[in-house]
């Protein structure tokens, strides 16, 4: 009975995602209207399933679809761009609270804890100026924020990570990922997850953004693996869109140093919390 479970499980996985995949091709080629279709499809049977069935799967998988269909649905009230994407993400906080409160997934699998966070940041920072400025060189997109200064990089750091990196982070890293882990294995399920990670970057219609898409989504899900933290891997999301769409266009010279910094102060965090720790093993 375990085992049938794990194999129904299983099969909605690739099969859901098999469907997820095909919009998102769909969408690369601009055929907007079947892609709505098939996702609006896949989101009603994922719902059906995951109310009528005992299992972790169904209700992780639904965030894709419905995660998409927000965002193709979700009508422009401002010229800029940036201040479009609170509206994207904010309904999303929704299921994820509901995933979170019915325990589909145990805090420790979500990666929700504070468990590192001085050395994280440092590294998580590090880690998305160097991703940003990679993207930039396949997308060239223009900076997001009215202002170059302190205002525009704030407004683009809370809505980059509080919204954009948590958001997307909690979905592929945190859910996702961890259910594919469990049922195809570690290194599957990392690779499994930057798959459909990197498809859904195929609105940009650029295969080149879809293979850095997949190559960040190996990065992240290798950091989440490794540490199990969400509030790095959504700070490394953030920082990557917010190199992207405005360190590298206007403050490049200042990459390596921000770089170097934070790995130094990262390297000190960490130092210090090893000793403390001896300290108190002893």
């Amino acid at each position: 009975m375990i085992r049938q479970e794990l194999d129904q499980g299983s099969l909605g996985l690739i099969l859901s995602s098999a469907l997820i995949a095909a919009a998102e091709i769909l969408i690369f080629f601009g055929h907007f209207s079947a892609a709505v279709t098939i996702h609006a499809i896949n989101l009603i049977v994922l719902v059906l399933s995951a109310a009528y069935t005992e299992n972790e799967v169904y209700p992780v998988l639904l965030l894709l679809p419905l995660f998409r269909l927000l965002n193709l649905a979700m009508p422009v009230f401002f010229d800029l761009t940036l201040y479009s994407f609170p509206l994207v993400y904010a309904p999303m906080f929704l299921p994820i609270y509901l995933i979170i409160k019915n325990k589909n997934l145990s805090r420790e699998q979500l990666g929700l804890s504070l468990h590192g966070i001085y050395y994280y940041v440092p590294l998580g920072v590090a880690t998305g100026i160097l991703l940003g400025w990679g993207e930039y060189s396949v997308l060239r997109p223009q900076v997001l924020t009215q202002s170059v200064g302190m205002e525009g990089l704030l407004e683009l750091s809370v809505v980059m990570i509080f919204f954009v990196g948590f958001v997307e982070e909690f979905v592929f890293r945190s859910a996702l990922q961890t259910v594919a882990s469990e049922r195809l294995g570690q290194i599957q399920g990392v690779l499994f997850t930057s798959f459909l990670f990197g498809f859904m970057h195929g609105g940009y219609h650029l295969t080149a953004e879809i293979l850095f898409a997949f190559c960040a989504g190996l990065v992240f899900g290798i950091m989440f693996l490794k540490t199990a933290s969400l509030p790095l891997i959504a700070i490394a999301h953030g920082m990557t869109n917010i190199s992207l769409f405005l360190i590298v266009p206007i403050y490049s010279g200042l990459l390596l140093p921000i770089v170097a910094i934070s790995l130094i102060l990262g390297g000190i965090f960490a130092f210090g919390s090893r000793i403390k720790r001896s300290k108190i093993s002893s």
